[in-house]
């Protein structure tokens, strides 16, 4: 035969079985903000190594591909990343060609450069007297 339980003896009470919960659900909801932060911050700088690759990319094209042509200019890459393009003359001392600032911005989805990548190149003046 088994003896009655005294109250001390009687195992856990209902509130701490509800502590017990409630500091569960506390440690599960901090590591599950801290995982959703994770992918959070992978996912943007995916889309930031992208956006680089797609601005160098794009800075290489200009003056070879695509001609100087001072002002500023926008578009969207194939990835829908969108960008702004500035292309300022440039006085130098460089006797055999013009020289351009060109400054390239990758935008966020609101508005808000994602990195700023500026360059200086020259372009070939055209041969007097031919």
């Amino acid at each position: 035969m088994s003896r009655p339980m005294l109250r001390d003896e009687a195992g856990f009470t209902l509130v701490e079985v509800i502590v017990a919960f409630a500091v569960v659900i506390l440690v599960l909801a901090s590591v599950y903000n801290a995982v959703v932060e994770a992918y959070r911050g992978e996912a943007r700088a995916r889309v930031r190594d992208q956006a680089l690759a797609q601005a160098r990319a794009h800075l290489e094209v200009i003056g070879v591909e695509h001609p100087f042509e001072p002002g500023q200019s926008t578009g969207t890459y194939v990835s829908g990343v969108a960008w702004r393009l500035s292309i300022t003359p440039v006085e130098a001392l460089a006797y055999k060609g013009q020289a351009f600032r060109i400054v390239l911005e990758p935008l966020d989805e609101s508005g808000n450069p994602l990195l700023r990548l500026e360059t200086f190149k020259l372009s070939a003046r055209p041969q007097e007297g031919r």
